[in-house]
């Protein structure tokens, strides 16, 4: 029930009393119909249940008939009164009738509106869930079908680089998907964090012109990367900087036929961190624009051609800037003529310390051994002496014989956890002291604070970037 003024109750009664006095004079009471539609119209609108409003009316007629020697005058015959009364009744009762009407109208326009809502919505789930479906096997078939071409293939062949770039590049696309969609959960139930640093934030941007460098060659595309000579920094989340950088970087990818050309660049203006990436693609339709950031949304009339996707990147680069205090706004001139999306984030002045290689020994734990191989070798590449172990007591026997400067840990180790094993590496001398790193397939605000707690230093989700990983093992 909203909280209602005299004048929002009584707009109607007044003037139905002025209705029942003419009538009751002879003369013709015009307009009663229409103020009876808007009254019945109004009360369903301010939350007025059914009975409320039939109640109303009928003490309304009670009270006029209990007046109506008052109205007609005291020396009014008894068949005056009893006509007078009558006419009351009738009146009153055209108003009611017409009141309920337009009432129960209005009820059912606005359930039909609701079923047509709900309708929308369960279209919009089975367009996300078939879009998504559709995605995912898209990344998926040529991950197999280059598994199996590369079992036909000899270990000299020169096609197996090939497979294994077009590979990883549907993986990644896979991994960027799943970060974007877990990231819609996270932020919905207010659990999307940053880890701000002291930032410069040239580093998230080559990060991501990089990762994304394979396909812009795989499409024939131009990328074009502008960095100042001099640090930018920025109070800001490192990989959440680079998401959005790929975000937009993959969303120029999609629009920009074969030849075309995408540049991002890096400035600084007004004190702020202006990174604008441009793309000489299909262009927005201005009727597309204002909606552009918003979740799963998919025009009615996309570019001939161009798969749209989930409508979930652009969203998401958007909460992770808002997240940052900062801005993000798209623009386009229309059809044929590129777009431009402009991010926009607050400086900071502090420049941060530059520490050496802290961790040399790293001892990778992990049940699945391919994941832990491949892990193992990555981090080999970067200088690291590894050491890998297939399970905690595995790592508990190598932990004893050599120290190493840091652990990278699965959790769901088997018999014994990856929480547990890091409790035990807290408490025994070789390891009291080395950096623990928690790497995981989860990532709930109860699972940091589980990570905490067992003494892990910092966490990833899997797959681990290695760059970040790298830069983790770095720190003092």
């Amino acid at each position: 029930m909203h909280d209602l003024d005299d004048q929002e109750l009584e707009d109607h009664l007044p003037a139905l009393t002025d209705k029942v006095i003419k009538a009751l004079r002879g003369e013709l009471p015009k307009g009663l119909e229409d103020d009876a539609a808007k009254h019945g119209r109004q009360r369903r609108a301010l939350g007025f249940p059914v009975v409320s409003l039939l109640r109303e009316l009928q003490i309304f007629r009670r009270v006029l008939t209990d007046m109506v020697r008052e109205i007609v005058g005291e020396t009014a015959t008894a068949e005056v009164i009893e006509r007078g009364r009558n006419l009351i009744i009738d009146t009153v009762e055209r108003s009611m009738n017409v009141s309920i009407l337009q009432y129960t109208l209005g009820a059912e326009e606005e359930r039909n509106s609701a079923r047509g809502e709900a309708q929308e919505l369960h279209g919009q789930r089975d367009r996300f869930l078939a879009t998504l479906s559709h995605e995912l096997r898209n990344q998926v078939s040529p991950i197999l079908l280059g598994v199996q071409l590369l079992k036909q293939l000899k270990p000299d062949d020169e096609r197996r680089t090939v497979v294994l770039d077009r590979i990883e590049r549907q993986a990644r696309h896979q991994a960027i998907l799943i970060d974007d969609l877990l990231d819609i959960s996270r932020f919905r139930y207010g659990k999307l964090e940053l880890k701000r640093e002291n930032l410069d934030l040239r580093l998230p941007v080559q990060h991501a012109a990089e990762t994304l460098q394979s396909e812009f060659v795989a499409k024939r595309l131009k990328l074009e990367v502008d960095l100042p000579p001099a640090p930018l920094f920025a109070s800001a989340d490192q990989t959440r900087v680079a998401q959005v950088v790929i975000n937009l970087l993959s969303n120029a990818l999609k629009f920009t036929p074969t030849g075309g050309t995408v540049s991002v660049a890096l400035a600084e203006q007004d004190g702020a961190a202006v990174l604008t990436v441009r793309d000489s693609g299909v262009g927005i339709d201005p009727e597309v624009l204002p909606h552009l950031f918003t979740m799963f949304f998919q025009p009615n009339d996309p570019p001939k051609g161009v798969r749209t996707g989930l409508g979930v990147g652009l969203a998401v680069a958007k909460v992770l800037v808002d997240l940052h205090g900062g801005t993000i706004e798209a623009h386009s001139e229309g059809e044929g003529q590129g777009a431009e999306f402009t991010v926009r984030l607050p400086l900071g002045a502090e420049i941060p310390k530059v520490s050496g290689p802290l961790s040399r020994t790293v001892l990778v734990v992990d049940d699945n051994p391919d994941h832990l191989e491949v892990l193992a070798e990555l981090l080999r590449g970067r200088g690291y002496d590894v050491l890998e172990a297939h399970d905690a007591f595995e790592a508990l026997r190598i932990i004893s014989e050599k120290k190493p400067d840091a652990c990278v840990i699965d959790i769901g180790l088997p018999g014994m956890d990856g929480y547990e094993l890091a409790r035990k590496l807290r408490e025994i001398p070789e390891t009291r002291s080395s950096r623990l790193i928690a790497v995981t397939g989860y990532g709930t605000r109860a699972d940091r604070e589980a990570f905490q707690k067992a003494g892990f230093d910092h966490y990833f989700p899997k797959p681990p970037n290695i760059e970040e990983l790298g830069r983790v093992l770095e720190e003092n």
